[in-house]
């Protein structure tokens, strides 16, 4: 699950900057979050006005070969807005998800690095602070087939140790 955190965040840093500034009004900014946090983000530690949290949820044996495992992983995506007036974190909580929904399109292999990623469910928050209005957010359901060593796989052929 850690590989594959790791190709979504590299894949999110070079692709989502673009697509936050094609949809980025004056009135509404939708910055790059400074922190993309693997995991559950606990809010009381973090400053940042947006927030991208990616949290692991389960994974399950596929099919692959005999030398190349593959592996079924669930993941959620979430942006979290807070520090604006509630009409502009509304607005940041639809855009933000819509860019990330349309650089994942694009992204089905994350460039290379997984076999296959199929967007899911996504969820809005509206008002999902301790106190009303403050924050909003957005979830994604991402399921990614990996392969090769992103799934912990390796080739048994490779260890010479394993003939000896």
């Amino acid at each position: 699950m850690e590989k594959t955190y790791n190709a979504l965040r590299k894949y999110i840093e070079g692709h989502l900057p673009a697509e936050l500034e094609r949809l980025a009004t004056e009135d509404t900014p939708l910055p790059m979050p400074d922190r993309i946090v693997f995991g559950v983000a606990d809010l009381t530690r973090y400053e940042q006005k947006v927030l991208c949290a990616i949290t692991p949820e389960n994974e399950e044996e596929g099919g692959g070969t005999i030398a190349d495992g593959e592996k079924e992983q669930s993941f959620t995506v979430g942006f979290i807005c807070r520090g604006r007036q509630y009409d502009v974190l509304v607005r940041q909580m639809c855009r933000y998800a819509l860019a990330f929904q349309d650089i994942m399109r694009g992204g089905w292999s994350l460039g290379g690095e997984v076999r296959n990623v199929a967007l899911g469910k996504t969820e809005y928050f509206p008002d999902a602070g301790t106190t009303e209005k403050q924050m909003t957010a957005a979830e994604t359901s991402l399921l990614v087939t990996a392969g090769g060593s992103v799934a912990g796989g390796h080739d048994p052929f490779d260890d010479e140790d394993d003939f000896l």
